[in-house]
Formats: C-alpha cells, structure tokens, sequence
C-alpha cells in the first residue's frame, strides 16, 4: 500500500502548517498500519520538506522497513532517521 502526498498545485498555495501536519499524519498512519513494524516508539516530526523518524525499533530490518515506508510518502531523499535499535 502506498499513500501519496496530496498536491497543492491548484493555485501555488500550501499552507505551510497544514502541509507539514498532513505529511506527519500521512506517515505515522502508513507506520501504524505495517504490519511488519512496530511503531509504538517512533515519532514522526518534520523540518522543512524533511521527515524525521525517531525513537526505537526492535531490528535492523524495522528500521529499514519504516525509512522505507516513510519514504515511499516523502520521498526517499527527504527522509532522515534517528532510529535506534534495541535488541531483547
């Protein structure tokens, strides 16, 4: 499942704020409906036209897979993680 990033191209008009509240909702939604992560402990915040993950993971693999998600809404050049992983 992939979740696009809705457009403004109408008029050339974004309202900043909404834009980068819409994008973080975007992204925790598509994190919180994988079903191979659990993004319990990942907050999702913006700065400018980058998304930031940050918080725990349990694997390598979760980490890979919610930079992957959250790029697939951003766009993989606009994601940076913060994600750490913690083993059991």
């Amino acid at each position: 499942m992939v979740f696009r990033y809705p457009s403004f191209s109408d008029d050339g008009f974004a309202p900043e704020r909404s834009g980068r509240e819409s994008m973080e909702a975007a992204v925790t939604q598509a994190l919180a409906s994988a079903y191979d992560v659990d993004a319990s402990q990942i907050d999702v915040t913006t700065l400018g036209s980058y998304v930031i993950l940050s918080g725990i993971v349990r694997s390598p693999f979760e980490r890979l897979r919610a930079e992957e998600i959250a790029g697939d809404i951003a766009g993989e050049d606009y994601v940076r993680s913060r994600l750490l992983h913690r083993s059991s």
